[in-house]
């Protein structure tokens, strides 16, 4: 069977539970239709027989009332056996109490498959009740036995009559009901065929879907889901494959997102590394000239060049301390506190504090300060020239989560490099390196956070969620 295709022993299963449903009901309906069939002769018999006891024991009375001899009666016995047994087309034999045949029809006794009812004499001739009819089964016969009692309650005679059971034998409804009922399993079988075909197909067919899809999948590209509108088994199985397709892309970008970030990292320390050595030198002869020699033009061009150095000395110190991230020692804090202490250093530049209280969660201290001047310097230098400052800053609380929101009313950020945010070197501004945003959210990162932004053309509000403390953790 592991050589089967799915649809192979997807049908071949069905097709077996057709076929074993089709037989049990089959068995159980003939064996009902025996049992029936069975009951049918028993009773049949027992209407027969009874109606031949009764025309007997009329004649038994008969000859009583008017006093035939002994061979006069066995001769009109004879006659009336032969008679009653053509009118009910069976075979009857009457027996004396001794088990000696009296008379009986010519089949009945030329047939050596029917016995003298011995065993039942014992029974039927102790004096009392009337022995009730004793049906025997002697395939292919059955033999229906009775005593007849005189006036007395004694045994006078035993009346036989053996029942031919065909086969065959079978009521003409029962007969028409099995044959209808053949035909309706036969249609029954060939829809279930067809059914378990097109079943077998279906399945398949959307398996088949799912094994193109998997065998299309790439890390390297955006990868189509399928679509399901019923909730079933496949429902489930294609419901897990598009979370696949979504953890995977998603992994996918964060590999990327790392990759970039390290190649950033080996980057920003060599630049560093370039521009720091030459630096030192440089400013320390400059310097020097500077003190040495008093000329106006040499001492102003020594002063730009001064400049120029100690600038190129930030942005390698910027490089450095992206490369350098520090290590964060986590400790439960109330973030609403430091968030509004770190705002308090820019009251003067239009900046807004609102909290709806404590709100304690697992942060490093010295890094969150870190993060919130990033976004703040962020926010106010995307203030377009000639434009007041209004930025909020919100701390309030959603479920088991710390929200920390800063809210600019700069001019957005444009919809092509919104994906670009987070990325080392992305910067709206004319200075700067681009790395403040990028730190901050491997900060935010490093705390079990997440960050993200909402922009329009009104502002871009960045939101911090922080999972809150319970009170047991504080």
């Amino acid at each position: 069977m592991t050589f089967l295709t799915l649809r192979v022993r997807t049908f071949l299963f069905m097709l077996l539970i057709i076929l074993v449903a089709f037989v049990l009901t089959g068995t159980f309906s003939l064996y009902h239709f025996r049992s029936e069939n069975k009951q049918y002769h028993f009773d049949r018999l027992t209407r027969k027989e009874n109606a031949m006891v009764n025309h007997l024991d009329y004649i038994t009375e008969a000859y009583q009332r008017q006093g035939y001899s002994e061979a006069e009666w066995r001769k009109l016995l004879a006659e009336k056996v032969s008679e009653v047994s053509s009118v009910h087309q069976l075979d009857i034999g009457v027996y004396s109490k001794e088990g000696k045949l009296l008379a009986g029809s010519l089949m009945y006794t030329n047939d050596p498959k029917v016995f003298p009812p011995t065993v039942y004499i014992d029974e039927a001739a102790a004096p009392g009740e009337e022995v009730p009819l004793k049906i025997t089964e002697q395939p292919p016969y059955l033999i229906g036995t009775r005593a007849l009692r005189n006036d007395a309650g004694l045994l006078e005679f035993i009346v036989r009559v053996p029942y031919e059971v065909s086969a065959n034998d079978i009521p003409d409804e029962d007969y028409n009901f099995l044959r209808r009922l053949a035909f309706i399993y036969v249609a029954l079988f060939v829809l279930g065929i067809v059914m378990a075909l097109f079943l077998s197909n279906y399945i398949s067919k959307n398996m088949r879907a799912v094994s193109e899809r998997l065998k299309e999948f790439r890390l390297n590209k955006s990868n189509e889901k399928l679509e399901w509108r019923f909730k079933d088994e496949i429902g489930e199985l294609i419901s897990e494959y598009n979370i696949m397709v979504e953890k995977l892309e998603k992994t996918a970008v964060e590999l990327a997102q790392s990759e970039r970030e390290s190649a950033w990292k080996e980057m920003a320390q060599q630049v560093a590394h370039e521009i720091k050595n030459p630096l030192t030198p440089m400013k320390l002869t400059l310097q020097m000239m500077q003190r040495e020699k008093d000329l106006k033009e040499l001492h102003s061009m020594t002063t730009n060049l001064l400049e120029e150095i100690e600038s190129l000395s930030h942005i390698a110190e910027a490089f450095s301390r992206f490369a350098q991230m520090p290590d964060v020692s986590l400790d439960a804090e109330d973030v609403s506190y430091l968030t509004n202490r770190a705002a308090s250093l820019y009251l003067d530049q239009g900046i807004r504090f609102v909290s709806t209280g404590p709100l304690h969660a697992r942060v490093d201290k010295e890094q969150w300060t870190r993060v919130i001047h990033n976004l703040i310097k962020n926010a106010v230098q995307s203030i377009p020239d000639g434009r007041e400052a209004d930025i909020l800053i919100t701390a309030a609380k959603a479920k088991d989560k710390a929200m920390i929101s800063v809210q600019d009313n700069g001019g957005g950020i444009p919809q092509e490099t919104q994906h670009k945010v987070f990325e080392p070197n992305f910067t709206t501004k004319s200075s700067g390196m681009g790395l403040g945003l990028a730190l901050v959210k491997n900060l935010v990162n490093s705390f079990g956070g997440a960050i993200g932004f909402d922009t329009s053309e009104k502002g871009t509000t960045f939101i911090i969620v922080l999972p809150l403390l319970n009170p047991k953790q504080k």
